[in-house]
């Protein structure tokens, strides 16, 4: 099995709102600041997404081979609480991005 490391930094988000990782459309983790959680996936091309409440970050997609890792991480940027990152652009107000491996 591959595994991702899902991760959400100390950021600007709220300090009691989760961050929900989905995974192929699935919610897999919900992580509150400063946490991280591991998680099997099978070996493939898989389509990540975070959100909190009704804003999203942009799909980001991974290809894992066989027993690869490959980390993540979800963050609330300091501007998404925005007049425009909220109500205009709430489907990319979150940040995704590959930390280490195929993405």
């Amino acid at each position: 099995m591959a595994t991702l490391t899902l991760r959400r930094p100390d950021d600007a988000g709220g300090i009691a709102r989760r961050m929900a990782f989905l995974v192929d459309g699935r919610v897999v983790a919900r992580l509150r600041r400063g946490d991280s959680q591991r998680v099997e996936v099978t070996a493939g091309r898989h389509r990540l997404r975070v959100r909190t409440d009704w804003q999203r970050s942009r799909e980001v997609e991974v290809d894992l081979g066989p027993d690869e890792e490959v980390t993540v991480e979800g963050a609330v940027p300091a501007g998404a609480a925005t007049l425009t990152n909220t109500f205009l652009r709430p489907g990319a107000a979150l940040e995704l991005s590959v930390i280490n491996g195929n993405g």
